[in-house]
């Protein structure tokens, strides 16, 4: 395995992001699901947000009981937007989580484009806007995000086990 390369992990195609030690950082090559980054129209950040339920509990629920040993707990960091300031909130444990800005910028070469955009964990402009990126295109953009009730799509990442 290789920076760069797609492999098969569970139903879904992830390109290989980093490599560490015994472990890889993997995100879905396509868009898994269009979802709200959070059900309503608020100030949210990504601790509390229905797509960081939804990803920790019935998508990683979708992996086998062998699947799941192989998905790292992480400790996740949630810097505030680097443009405009607004709060990323408290860093938490995921096991799957969505890329922040900083995460998006480092591997943006690795990651391929989308047909629709997808969100990003960090805040965009404010505290109801999360990050995006843009579809089919690169997209330089994407710290302004979109309201966090839009529906957008979800690109999982994670730490997978060697």
């Amino acid at each position: 395995m290789n920076i760069g390369n797609i492999i098969k992990f569970g139903k879904y195609e992830w390109h290989v992001l980093n490599i560490q030690d015994d472990k890889a950082l993997i995100i879905s090559t396509a868009i898994i699901d269009r979802k709200a980054y959070h059900n309503i129209n608020k100030n949210i950040t990504w601790r509390y947000s229905n797509i960081r339920k939804y990803l920790n509990n019935n998508f990683y629920n979708a992996f086998t009981s062998e699947e799941q040993k192989q998905i790292v707990e992480t400790s996740v960091t949630n810097n505030d937007n680097p443009k405009y300031g607004a709060s990323g909130g408290n860093d938490t444990v995921d096991k799957i989580f969505l890329l922040s800005i900083d995460e998006y910028n480092a591997y943006k070469n690795i990651i391929s484009n989308a047909p629709i955009w997808w969100w990003l964990r960090s805040p965009g402009y404010c505290g109801n806007f999360a990050a995006n990126v843009g579809g089919g295109i690169a997209d330089d953009n994407y710290d302004n995000g979109g309201c966090v009730s839009y529906n957008g799509g979800v690109r999982p990442a994670l730490w997978l086990k060697l």
